[in-house]
């Protein structure tokens, strides 16, 4: 009985190993790997920029894919293609990605400065900028938070 126990527990506790191992990183520089959208999103706000990978990261859970452009961007999509996260390091996030009233809100309080990164989530959207300013809005698109 002992046995047959031991053998329940073993067996309880090798399977998730086993399925962790099914979800490790996949690592490529082909943008094909990503869903349409992604690859959109890409052609319409980075043209002829390579990309220098795709990684596609999984979980139990959910899937991801990050991609490292050739000018060292990072952007995550959702396992849908849609955006998550853009980070262009000390270039500026395209105008276009940014929503109309964050984008407002910062050329008028900011006028010298530009968003370098943007990321949103089920709460809103954070933005930071060059001077690593970042400003945090609601989905309703008021400021709840800045940091400095």
């Amino acid at each position: 009985m002992k046995k047959i126990i031991a053998f329940v527990v073993m067996t309880l506790v090798t399977i998730p190993i086993g399925l962790a191992a099914q979800y490790s990183d996949v690592i490529s520089q082909n943008l094909q790997q990503l869903p349409e959208a992604a690859q959109h999103f890409i052609a319409r706000h980075f043209p002829n920029i390579k990309p220098a990978y795709v990684l596609l990261d999984r979980d139990m859970f959910e899937k991801e894919y990050e991609v490292l452009l050739a000018n060292r961007t990072e952007i995550t999509f959702d396992s849908r293609g849609e955006w998550k996260e853009v980070d262009c390091k000390f270039s500026a996030v395209p105008d276009a990605i940014v929503p109309v009233h964050i984008l407002t809100y910062v050329k008028n309080s900011y006028p010298q400065e530009f968003i370098t990164q943007i990321e949103r989530n089920r709460w809103g959207v954070e933005v930071e900028l060059r001077n690593d300013l970042s400003f945090r809005f609601n989905r309703r698109g008021k400021l709840v938070e800045i940091d400095d």
